[in-house]
């Protein structure tokens, strides 16, 4: 009677939680915002410099900045924008499914105009007229909030406002009425007090707004990412269906090799994706490309719990104990492998969302949100519904766990062939990758894409077959004084076309170059543009350098400080091995570096490692177990550890290979770059952590045994 309670309890919950993703997914899904890559729209990135050389940029003229470009956004009731203040001295801009974007941008561009009128409409001042940073928030003596603004000429103020008493005094930014408070008397003294029905926002937002006007000072771009609605929309279908695929080749893989523990995974992972697009909606993030690419590949990180702890059961199942025994073991022996891996990940991931551009970023959050959802789903939920089914005492047959045979002595791990016996014809292969590596990058260098070079990169998708030279023709008549790389097909039916300008190219010569394909080929053709200033291109490079830097020392401190100093130095070497293989095969083979490039690098730093802690976690469980450690008994060791992880490190791989793959051949050319990098980095990271960092893990401690000793006081005899 209890186990038929237990699996309706189970079944009671499984429902309700059902009805509740089928009830609401649709919901929560439509309120997720889609950023201007996947929309349509545009992303600008603002300098902003004072007209008057004698006037400085500050924290307060930023933000009255950014209350001008608010308003004036406002106005042409876009949904939604966004604008943040960066660094010291910039505003970046993003707004979705812009219709009018060229009269949009002109508009946000153009100094703020503040002027005093009159009722009848005659100019008494401007915003010249008035003091740096004039407007100020205060308070009334029944502790109202007032605004009082300092005029830099008072006898101006005096004349202003002694012959209009008792009128309107119209204050309008870009001929908008923000206020029209009454003149009561000729005010004296140069400073002005605005009164009125205020709350504190109000009132500051007001401030703001007559400082906007105040401080007179222009917005110059300097990065530029505009996409034309139907590009997005394409690329949004093509990123979903890429994520479908990759979701049910998983899904069979799931069952297929764990039945049971593998169908409970299924479940978690539906749980996992509806828990990230909640809390997706709830922080009313935009979604961008890079963002679905990030949630496409924690759908296959997300997987590798579940593997870990369903390969850990099988283990203890061989071993010969019962079905709940090796359930209890399994899950408590890959808790920590499990937290180990995504700690590494989480680490890299904060330090894109730290370092990186803006669209990198919207990647690191997505891939932050992801590894803790998955840590609830994935390791938690996943445990608890086994948890449960296990205990009805039904699902007792090794067939339920993907283990064929009854004989639960069966040798998990048979060592086929001794990896060990022939450890440096793998550390001189590896050895000669690295030296051939940084050899091609120093001579061939890195093909750099605009966002680390300074330029205009123009993607056109014309629609219908073209001529490369007749596309050609049109763009270098528009852009004569720009250097421009051979224009070249890709995409669906070789419909696209692509090249790249060595200077940033305006934006009025874009949208004639558009407007000249639209009269040759039809209005079908749309474009997505990338402008990048050169100074924001130099601090491009050094973001990234720095990013690599900072990601890998902190994987490599990790690793020293969770397992031991020995184990952190083989990572150091497996770290370099694996992000210097994608980064020379694309230099070798000219291969376009952009930030995505970069996010995948980092992706690679932080989750290659995984396969690596898996083999260093079960060969410490191992030393732990060994009474004495003579160079043969490490040898035979590490060999075994191998060997008992193999097929769980090329099982974890292979589900975000899957993913990579997927986004590989059918998401859009935009995300090329980064599952291309995500593939290479995937290979090598997975033949470094078998043959490459245990090996020299090995020649380290035979070279240098005291580095052993803090094992050794924790080991079992």
């Amino acid at each position: 009677m209890k186990k038929w309670a237990r699996l309706c309890g189970l079944f009671l919950f499984l429902v309700c939680i059902g009805s509740l993703v089928a009830s609401t997914t649709s919901t929560v899904v439509s309120h997720i915002k889609l950023g201007s890559d996947l929309k349509g729209g545009f992303e600008i990135l603002y300098q902003v410099e004072p007209i008057d050389s004698q006037q400085a940029v500050n924290a307060d003229l930023l933000i009255a900045m950014e209350q001008m470009i608010d308003k004036r956004v406002n106005i042409s009731k876009v949904a939604e924008p966004e604008i943040t203040i960066e660094g010291t001295d910039r505003i970046r801009v993003k707004i979705a499914g812009a219709a009018n974007e060229e009269e949009l941008r002109q508009l946000i561009g153009k100094p703020a105009h503040l002027t005093f009128k009159s009722s009848s409409g005659e100019l008494l001042m401007d915003g010249r007229d008035l003091a740096p940073v004039g407007a100020r928030l205060n308070y009334d003596n029944l502790n109202r909030p007032v605004i009082s603004v300092t005029f830099a000429d008072p006898d101006k103020l005096v004349r202003a406002t002694q012959a209009h008493v008792g009128q309107p005094l119209i204050i309008a930014m870009d001929n908008e009425v923000i206020s029209s408070p009454r003149i009561m008397q000729p005010i004296s003294g140069g400073t002005a007090t605005i009164e009125g029905n205020f709350t504190t926002e109000s009132a500051n937002e007001l401030k703001e707004l007559i400082n906007a006007g105040s401080l007179p000072a222009k917005l110059i771009e300097k990065q530029v990412v505009s996409v034309n609605a139907s590009l997005g929309e394409m690329a949004l279908q093509h990123t979903l269906f890429a994520g479908f695929l990759a979701f049910l080749f998983i899904c069979i893989f799931m069952l297929v090799v764990y039945r049971l523990p593998g169908f409970v995974a299924i479940l978690s992972l539906v749980g996992f994706i509806y828990l990230c697009l909640v809390v997706l909606d709830f922080m009313n993030a935009a979604l961008t490309l890079p963002g679905i690419a990030g949630f496409i590949l924690a759908v296959g990180m997300a997987v590798d719990a579940n593997i870990i702890t369903s390969e850990r059961i099988q283990e203890e199942l061989h071993d010969g104990k019962s079905v709940l025994s090796a359930f209890r073991k399994g899950q408590k022996d890959s808790f920590v492998t499990i937290l180990d891996a995504h700690m590494t990940t989480l680490i890299a991931a904060v330090v894109l969302l730290n370092a990186g551009s803006s669209s990198v970023q919207g990647f690191s959050l997505i891939l932050i949100m992801t590894l803790i959802a998955s840590m609830i789903t994935n390791v938690f939920g996943t445990r608890f519904i086994l948890w449960i089914v296990l205990g009805t005492g039904w699902f007792n047959h090794m067939a339920w766990y993907g283990i064929r045979s009854s004989n639960t002595r069966k040798a998990a791990a048979t060592i086929s062939w001794d990896i060990v016996k022939v450890k440096k014809w793998f550390l001189y292969v590896s050895l000669f990758i690295l030296l051939c590596g940084t050899g091609t990058t120093l001579a061939k260098g890195l093909t750099l894409g605009v966002d680390f070079k300074s330029g205009t990169r123009l993607d056109v998708y014309v629609g219908k077959p073209f001529e490369v030279q007749a596309v050609a023709d049109i763009l270098h008549t528009n852009a004569p004084e720009s250097e421009m790389k051979p224009v070249t097909k890709y995409g669906d039916s070789n419909l696209y076309a692509t090249t790249t300008f060595d200077r940033p190219v305006a934006a009025d010569r874009l949208k004639a170059m558009e407007a000249d394909l639209k009269a040759k080929y039809g209005d079908q053709v749309s474009k997505q543009d990338v402008t990048v200033d050169p100074v924001i291109a130099q601090e491009m490079v050094k973001k990234a350098g720095l990013a690599l830097l900072i990601a890998s020392g902190g994987v490599v401190i990790y690793m020293a400080i969770r397992f031991q100093l020995s184990f952190g130095i083989a990572c150091v070497v497996a770290l370099l091995h694996d992000v210097l293989i994608p980064v020379s095969l694309f230099a070798f083979f000219r291969i376009e570096i952009d930030p995505t490039f970069v996010a995948a690098i980092l992706t690679i730093v932080g989750y290659s490692i995984n396969d690596t802690i898996v083999i260093f976690d079960r060969i410490r469980t191992n030393l732990r177990r060994t009474p004495s450690w003579t160079v043969a008994d490490l040898d035979e060791l590490v060999n075994r550890s191998l060997w008992q992880t193999m097929r769980r490190s090329i099982y974890t791989v292979l589900t975000v290979f899957i993913c990579a793959m997927s986004l590989q051949w059918f998401a859009g050319e935009g995300l090329h770059s980064f599952s291309l990098a995500l593939i290479l980095g995937l290979i090598s990271g997975a033949y470094s952590s078998i043959f490459i960092a245990a090996q020299l893990w090995l020649v380290i401690v035979q070279r240098y045994p005291r580095l052993l000793d803090p094992l050794r006081r924790s080991s079992v005899s």
